[in-house]
């Protein structure tokens, strides 16, 4: 599988963030079982194009608002869909495999798009939210010196990355939405972001030793670490979620 890996298309998103949900993937599924996949929002369908190749006898769903650049031999069916006013029809049937790639920074209601997705989501499901981490010293020092972030331009035309989540909101939301999250992955998309290193060390110290003394350690309920030391040198983070079941 890593040679597969090796050679994916990096899709809209961040460089490696692809080849890292379909690592994930790859370990915890059975890559010949039939699986279902939905990609919403699918862009131009290159990570379902990578995921086929990973995952050769599952059938692939996509969504997004036009699928003029989706190639058809990628998708079993697209949706045409505006996924932050109206969920996706039922008649779909229920998915294995749920990604939403760079996709919540997009959306005016993430609750609404997530509480939609956790509906056509198999019991034993996995959805996996990717996301721009606001984190990093590179964004923490962007903020402080000029009020904006790497990924957020703020008000500039149509630009369709426009809603900073941060990472703790974006949990507690997916939690509202009937989702508990399993696992987190920080993602560094090439060795230059290790140039931050020298800034980055002296800075996890200090934040450990706060987390620690002023008790959001604590407080933190999710499960997860959320602050290790490679968020301050990542730009981007995936999170793995299954679907909580009435009891």
């Amino acid at each position: 599988m890593s040679a597969l890996l090796d050679q994916l298309e990096r899709g809209n998103t961040c460089p490696g963030v692809n080849a890292e949900i379909l690592r994930y993937l790859g370990r915890r599924l059975d890559r010949e079982s039939k699986l279902r996949f939905l990609d919403v929002p699918c862009g131009d369908g290159l990570f379902l194009q990578s995921a086929a190749r990973i995952f050769p006898n599952s059938e692939r769903f996509g969504a997004d608002l036009s699928a003029a650049v989706v190639p058809r031999e990628t998708v079993a069916e697209f949706v045409a869909i505006d996924a932050a006013r109206e969920h996706l029809p039922k008649t779909l049937g229920k998915f294995d495999v749920i990604t939403s790639i760079s996709g919540v920074m997009e959306f005016g209601n993430a609750l609404f798009f997530l509480e939609g997705l956790r509906e056509i989501l198999t019991d034993n499901g996995i959805l996996i939210v990717s996301n721009d981490n606001l984190l990093s010293i590179r964004d923490r020092l962007l903020y402080a010196f000029f009020g904006r972030t790497s990924q957020y331009k703020g008000f500039v035309g149509d630009f369709p990355t426009w809603k900073p989540i941060p990472l703790d909101v974006l949990i507690r939301t997916l939690r509202e939405a009937g989702l508990a999250p399993l696992d987190l992955k920080f993602i560094a998309p090439n060795i230059r972001e290790y140039l931050w290193t020298p800034i980055a060390l002296p800075i996890y110290g200090i934040q450990r030793l706060y987390d620690r003394f002023s008790g959001f350690d604590n407080a933190n309920n999710s499960g997860l670490h959320l602050r290790p030391f490679n968020s301050l040198i990542s730009r981007h983070y995936i999170i793995a979620c299954r679907k909580v079941l009435a009891t």
